[in-house]
């Protein structure tokens, strides 16, 4: 009797899956596609949303520089990207990638992909090692 209660009151919840690749090599100077797609059993809604952060190389903290939400860009105003970001997704087709112009050594880091789709959840974020290199 018990287990049957138990599974009575069972929530079905299903994840967003996050796909990136591990590590990508940008020339110094040209752009960079960060690619980021996901899985969803959920239709994809207006309530969906992208949000992209970057890890300095050496840094404790993340800085969220870029949002997507209601088929709307939302560039961060501030350095380190400052005019520099382009949404290259299309969430319909399960793409979050973005485009950032004119990498600098300084861009080497991390940049995380986070993904929502409600009601599903993000189990775990993509991530992507970026390397800025000489030409």
């Amino acid at each position: 009797l018990l287990s049957s209660l138990y599974l009575s009151h069972a929530v079905k919840v299903s994840a967003v899956e996050v796909n990136t690749p591990e590590e990508i090599f940008v020339e110094n100077g040209t752009d960079a596609k960060l690619p980021c797609t996901f899985t969803s059993m959920e239709v994809i809604s207006s309530a969906a949303s992208v949000s992209w952060s970057f890890q300095p190389e050496g840094a404790a903290t993340r800085i969220s520089f870029f949002y997507y939400f209601n088929g709307k860009p939302y560039p961060g105003k501030d350095i380190p990207f400052k005019d520099r970001i382009t949404w290259a997704g299309d969430l319909n087709k399960k793409d979050a990638s973005i485009t950032i112009s004119n990498m600098q050594f300084r861009d080497n880091g991390t940049y995380i992909c986070d993904v929502k789709n409600p009601p599903d959840i993000v189990v775990k974020p993509g991530e992507i090692r970026v390397r800025v290199v000489e030409k």
